[in-house]
């Protein structure tokens, strides 16, 4: 796959462009999971804006480092998008090989010690990162991830892309069964939830405030494919 990553301003950087295309993401939802992450102060130096053009019309977009796409990149799931993961990695590695040989202006002791901090907390973050890859525990991953994260953020944060999600009892509603509960069962039965506090393809553990109290209990909400996964098993329960 070529140009996964470009050079752009003297950086090795992709494209939420070019993310939403690998990936098969919908632009739009790429754009605001990067509005998001870069709403953090944090996060913000990770993403820089520019503009592509269509039918001569130019649209917004976003360039991002290696560490911007890492943080994006997170909330992918599935065998596909690990092999994307995977290949943007080793995209970014060449890019960066080739930057390293390029010549560089003297840093001042200061610059030279901020660029050292920065260059051990991404390859920490990265470290994390290819071993978040390949752990089949979805708990672990969603630790490692979160470390990652901290990382190059200092927060514990796991960005997720935006797309809709569903209690129980809405998932009852739009599926036409009878209540929240049942879906619960059904989903346990197909063991489609993810170990707390973490998410996967079908949904995600979020918290919510308790019925009988103020305290929050956690709740797991549901993607579209965990609601279409209960569909499947009341049509094969019904045979």
């Amino acid at each position: 796959m070529n140009e996964l990553v470009i050079m752009h301003d003297k950086q090795a950087v992709t494209s939420s462009l070019r993310v939403a295309e690998v990936f098969g993401k919908d632009h739009k939802h790429v754009l605001e999971t990067i509005n998001n992450l870069a709403a953090e102060k944090s996060a913000a130096k990770f993403f820089s804006e520019g503009t592509y053009e269509n039918r001569g019309k130019e649209y917004p977009m976003y360039y991002m480092t290696r560490d911007g796409f890492t943080l994006l990149a997170m909330g992918f799931t599935g065998k596909e998008a690990l092999k994307f993961k995977i290949q943007y990695i080793q995209a970014f590695d060449s890019m960066e090989a080739t930057l390293k040989r390029l010549p560089v202006r003297k840093l001042d002791p200061v610059q030279q010690a901020q660029l050292a901090i920065t260059r051990e907390q991404t390859k920490r973050a990265n470290a994390l990162y290819r071993i978040a890859l390949h752990t089949d525990s979805k708990s672990s991953q969603q630790t490692l991830l979160a470390l990652a994260a901290k990382e190059l953020t200092g927060e514990m944060t796991i960005p997720v892309l935006k797309q809709k999600e569903y209690s129980a009892g809405e998932a009852a509603k739009k599926l036409g069964i009878s209540s929240g509960q049942k879906v619960g069962k059904i989903a346990n039965k197909l063991g489609i939830k993810a170990e707390q506090p973490g998410q996967n393809e079908y949904g995600r553990w979020t918290n919510s405030k308790s019925r009988y109290s103020n305290k929050e209990v956690p709740q797991w909400v549901y993607f579209d494919k965990g609601v279409q996964a209960i569909k499947a098993e009341l049509k094969e329960a019904s045979k």
